[in-house]
């Protein structure tokens, strides 16, 4: 178990390496040289977890996921509906503000995702899980709303879009969120005053918590994250 653990411990390490030379110098700096430097380690070290640069990619744009997964569920709590629905469509526009470095690295991984299916479909799985939950509060919140899938889209699409206006300049968080609970408020069931004090709780992250995982990323210190809380 212990060596387990050291193997995962040094994995984890490169990878967020990757994500600190990407929210510094750049998707394209990225390359097995690049990265051994930066974690501090031997070339030979990054090759004996990754064989290639797209591995490499790859392997952390599906770290960034679960780590922002694992992190949520840590500090999870019970609330009420509508306050994981702001909690699931909001998240990313204080990091975008507070955390652009972070975000646009997010974001590079994205644009990466145009030239390799293998990241598209990560981030695609990822997107279904928010849009998924999103429904399903909708749908609690409101049981006689005719689509919840389909405003559940429209929801998160707006939120996407808000956040990318606030990492660019052209929105305040303040005024993205304004805009946000001007669409929940077109929802009998939700709360006017939603997101004007929003409670910590519980929400699957893939897309948007994960931005918060590369956020972290140029700012932490060489070592890892715990690996599991088994």
């Amino acid at each position: 178990m212990t060596a387990r653990r050291d193997h995962d411990s040094k994995r984890i390490a490169i990878l967020f390496a990757v994500l600190r030379v990407v929210g510094t110098r750049g998707l394209g700096a990225v390359s097995i040289r690049s990265v051994a430097a930066e974690a501090g380690v031997s070339v030979g070290r990054v090759q004996h977890y990754f064989a290639s640069k797209r591995e490499l990619i790859r392997a952390t744009v599906a770290f960034m996921i679960s780590a922002a997964e694992a992190r949520h569920v840590d500090v999870a709590q019970a609330r009420s509906p509508e306050d994981e629905l702001w909690a699931l469509l909001s998240h990313g526009i204080p990091l975008a503000a507070d955390a652009p470095v972070g975000t646009s690295v997010f974001y590079s991984f994205v644009a990466a995702s145009v030239a390799d299916p293998e990241i598209a479909g990560i981030l695609a799985e990822a997107k279904a899980g928010v849009e998924g939950l999103a429904a399903q509060l909708l749908g609690e919140l409101d049981p006689h709303l005719a689509d919840p899938p389909a405003k559940a889209r429209h929801l998160i699409a707006l939120s996407d879009g808000l956040t990318l206006q606030v990492l660019i300049g052209h929105l305040t968080a303040a005024r993205a969120r304004e805009c946000l609970r001007a669409a929940l408020a077109e929802l009998d069931a939700v709360p006017a005053a939603l997101g004007q004090e929003p409670a910590q709780r519980r929400a699957p992250i893939p897309t948007s918590q994960a931005e918060s995982t590369a956020a972290a990323s140029t700012g932490v210190p060489r070592e890892p994250l715990p690996t599991s809380r088994s």
